[in-house]
């Protein structure tokens, strides 16, 4: 045994005098507390060739393996520890490292944590307290810490640190039991302040903090859901030494507190501080960060993020996704739209029985933001993914159709507008089958296409009617609908010249039967002109196709005759269409009314008044005298109805 210990303090002479890393000595006294030493041929075994770089160790019985103990190669190995203890096992109720960093590639076979911090038998609960010193407590407390026994890592550094050395001064810990101690605290769900009172410790001990002792920190005050304070932290960990200068585990801690704050501009802040360090954001933080951005609508800066996410070819999550693309509908961002989109399609891609990441109705929202917008890839990007996730056999629902001729109406690609109105005939419309005859009507379902031709004026109405002329040259079916939409414009630019010619081209030209609402928008076109002879011509031709009138047609007659001044026939239409089982909405009352007081029949204005007040719609006096303020230019009050 003397043997034994005279050899031990005599190799330990001679890495003193080469190597001055306490740490290093703990880390080779802990590999030579393992080897067998034997009386015999100790020496010639034991002692290897000491070179610049490390001491060369045969072991006994080892069938000549060396291994070279290099204290270069420790502090690599110490500075990944720090790293790694972070990531073993974090603090209840708190994301894994992984979520928030890139994984490290490391090489096989290296073990990454040094085998003087491992669990051991040697000191647990057998050495005093007393006769630890700093790198021994720092091996007790990764000990009790790697078995779970946190409140036990706590102890041994509390009871420690009140003991004092053989020269009677207080102890005082080094940086890695500092780091154990933070992490012990973090898994025990210690609040930030006792954690950052820690680090004060620290400093007034003159130890200066590393980049892993902040980041113990940041991870405590994650938990808290305290951004402001996660940005101090930062802020002084970039003001620090190169020893403390923040990683990106750091960064992505800080910018994703900031996210579920809903603070925007300072996470772009701290975003843009982890590019100029060389720094990427993990695909976690920028799946907060685009959620945060769905949340307050500030599509704008979402869309400088979906480039950056798909220059690096990330995919954040689905439903991320999902939800800022209905967020751009909401503020009518079309560029933020038509990105989403396209991160949709990469999920669809290839996989047609892949469910539909966003319901119809998100779907008709994009198509509707591509109408107020005009954004005719918006348009086309969404109606492919809309009928590439539905699969063969389904078609959109009416409301998709209608949105998508809107979209291509303001778009001004009224072919494409006519023959998605054709698809939408051909699924709709059988009248007869029970679909709703609003489906295709000019002054409702395809009213949009309606105005989209009009607004320029004849010329447009022109170029529509050449387009429909031009697709049935061709050969291809022309749809009623598309041509009726045409012959509504003209009605709503009171032209009854052009409406004419057009609803005599629906037979003569291209081979068609007029339809309730081909009659509905010539009727519209002669009421507003005053024409009441073709009015009645027109109505009595209606029944002879054996077309019965709808609501729509009563009404226009109904109007035909108020523009015409003539109240007995306004009347009897009236009467004829409760007749017919149809209730007649309050406007149209209305219009009759105020022309019976005008013209002083006083008997018909009061009947029509008692029939609005069984049918329990507003007086005809309420908003009466509102109305005659208007029309004079007079001041409206609030209160005024």
């Amino acid at each position: 045994m003397a043997y034994r210990r005279e050899a031990l303090n005599c190799l330990y002479r001679q890495l003193n005098a080469k190597h001055k890393d306490v740490t290093s000595l703990a880390l080779l006294s802990r590999c030579l507390s393992s080897i067998p030493l034997s009386n015999s041929k100790f020496s010639a075994y034991l002692f290897g060739d000491l070179h610049a770089r490390g001491l060369v160790i045969a072991r006994l019985g080892g069938g000549g393996s060396v291994r070279t103990v290099s204290s270069k190669a420790h502090c690599l190995q110490i500075s990944q520890l720090e790293a790694d203890i972070a990531a073993s096992n974090p603090a209840p109720g708190f994301p894994a490292p992984s979520a928030f960093e890139t994984p490290v590639n490391r090489v096989p076979g290296f073990s990454i944590v040094p085998a003087a911090l491992k669990p051991s038998g040697f000191g647990s609960g057998t050495t005093p307290l007393g006769r630890l010193d700093a790198t021994l407590l720092s091996r007790e407390m990764s000990n009790s810490l790697s078995h779970g026994r946190l409140e036990e890592t706590v102890r041994l550094f509390d009871d420690w640190v009140k003991l004092t050395d053989a020269a009677g001064n207080p102890n005082k810990p080094n940086i890695l039991a500092y780091n154990l101690l933070l992490h012990a605290k973090l898994r025990l769900g210690a609040h930030p302040d006792g954690m950052y009172q820690i680090i004060n410790e620290m400093e007034s001990a003159g130890i200066i903090p590393t980049q892993l002792t902040y980041n113990f920190v940041l991870r405590s005050v994650f938990r808290q859901r305290d951004s402001r304070l996660a940005e101090k932290i930062l802020e002084k960990m970039e003001q620090a030494g190169p020893e403390a200068q923040p990683d990106g585990d750091s960064y992505n801690f800080v910018i994703a507190l900031c996210a579920l704050d809903r603070r925007i501009a300072p996470a772009l802040k701290h975003m843009q501080s982890m590019y100029e360090r060389g720094f990427v954001p993990s695909k976690t933080t920028y799946n907060e960060l685009l959620v945060a951005c769905a949340r307050v609508h500030r599509t704008r800066f979402a869309v400088a993020l979906l480039k950056e996410l798909k220059t690096q070819q990330l995919m954040p999550q689905v439903q991320t996704v999902g939800e800022l693309a209905i967020a751009s509908t909401e503020v009518d961002d079309a560029e933020c739209a038509l990105l989403t989109l396209e991160f949709l399609t990469q999920q669809t891609l290839g996989r047609p029985s892949q469910p539909l990441n966003m319901d119809e109705g998100g779907m008709v929202a994009l198509l509707g933001t591509a109408a107020r917008t005009g954004n005719g890839s918006l348009n086309n990007e969404a109606w492919n993914l809309l009928t590439s996730s539905l699969g063969p056999g389904r078609i959109p629902n009416p409301a998709s159709y209608c949105a998508r001729v809107h979209a291509c109406a303001s778009a001004g690609d009224f072919e494409t507008a006519f023959n998605t109105v054709r698809e939408m005939e051909l699924a709709f419309g059988n009248l007869q089958g029970g679909n709703d005859p609003e489906i295709l009507s000019p002054c409702s379902s395809l009213r949009p296409l309606v105005l989209a031709i009009a607004r320029a004026g004849p010329g447009a109405l022109d170029a529509a009617y050449y387009k429909l002329a031009e697709i049935h040259a061709s050969g291809r079916p022309v749809c009623l609908a598309a041509i009726n939409s045409v012959l509504q414009g003209c009605a709503n630019i009171w032209d009854v010249d052009r409406a004419y010619q057009t609803f005599e081209a629906i037979s003569t030209t291209f081979g068609l039967t007029p339809d309730i609402h081909s009659i509905n928008a010539l009727l519209d076109a002669f009421g507003k002109a005053r024409k009441i002879s073709e009015v009645q011509r027109l109505y009595e031709y209606m029944k002879e196709l054996g077309l019965k009138p709808d609501h729509r047609t009563y009404d226009l007659l109904i109007t035909a005759h108020v523009i015409n001044r003539d109240i007995e026939a306004a009347m009897g239409a009236l009467t004829t269409l409760m007749d017919d089982g149809h209730t007649p909405m309050r406007d149209t009352l209305f219009k009759v009314w105020r022309r019976c007081r005008r013209e002083g029949d006083v008997k018909a204005a009061d009947k029509l008044r008692a029939l609005m007040k069984s049918l329990g719609y507003r007086d005809c006096y309420l908003g009466e005298g509102r109305r005659r303020l208007i029309s004079a230019g007079l001041p409206v009050p609030a209160a005024t109805y």
